[in-house]
């Protein structure tokens, strides 16, 4: 397909690509060579910044990010995030550069509803640190930190902040032991 620079569109880009879009679509901002694999239902209402070289995989499964009025979603550069991936946004999540979020990742940063008539919990942002790896089926609950080259295990439900260089996992989350991480060390590069 031949497409002149001056009739060069998204929906042209797309028909190009075969399945794989090219970003930003429905972002405040996005890096160059940002890209979504398979079905990724976006919904943005307040601001998504995207870093460069981001990927989104959601096959065979979608994947469904929401960012919230008034909200703000921050992805580094070099982040991968894996198929089934879930991300309800309220207030805040900052997800760190060469962070790698396996398939099926819960991120919450609010419980979207109080759970009793006394319940007067409100959103709680999320930070997740760089080179940070988080396993299949991890739910991540508002108001969490994640430490810069942590590892947290498949299945793990993190309900608290965990420190940097340490794998965690298990429901609620903990530290398991310190691994090491070196500072210009970079777990996957995408």
């Amino acid at each position: 397909m031949s497409v002149s620079r001056a009739a060069f569109s998204f929906e042209k880009a797309l028909a190009v690509l075969k399945g794989a879009a090219v970003l930003p679509f429905k972002a405040s901002s996005a890096g160059r060579l940002s890209r979504i694999a398979g079905k990724l239902l976006l919904k943005n209402k307040g601001e998504l910044i995207i870093g460069r070289n981001v990927s989104f995989h959601a096959k065979p499964f979608p994947s469904s990010v929401t960012v919230g009025k008034g909200a703000r979603l921050t992805i580094g550069d070099n982040v991968f995030f894996n198929y089934g991936l879930d991300i309800g946004c309220t207030s805040s999540i900052t997800i760190g550069r060469h962070s790698i979020i396996g398939p099926m990742v819960n991120m919450i940063d609010s419980n979207f509803h109080p759970v009793d008539s006394q319940d007067r919990s409100a959103a709680k942002p999320i930070v997740i640190g760089d080179n940070v790896w988080i396993g299949r089926g991890a739910i991540i609950l508002p108001g969490v930190h994640i430490g810069s080259g942590s590892v947290i295990a498949a299945g793990s439900v993190v309900t608290r902040d965990i420190p940097s260089a340490v794998l965690s996992g298990g429901t609620p989350a903990k530290t398991l032991k310190e691994i090491e991480v070196p500072p210009d060390w970079i777990r996957r590069y995408n």
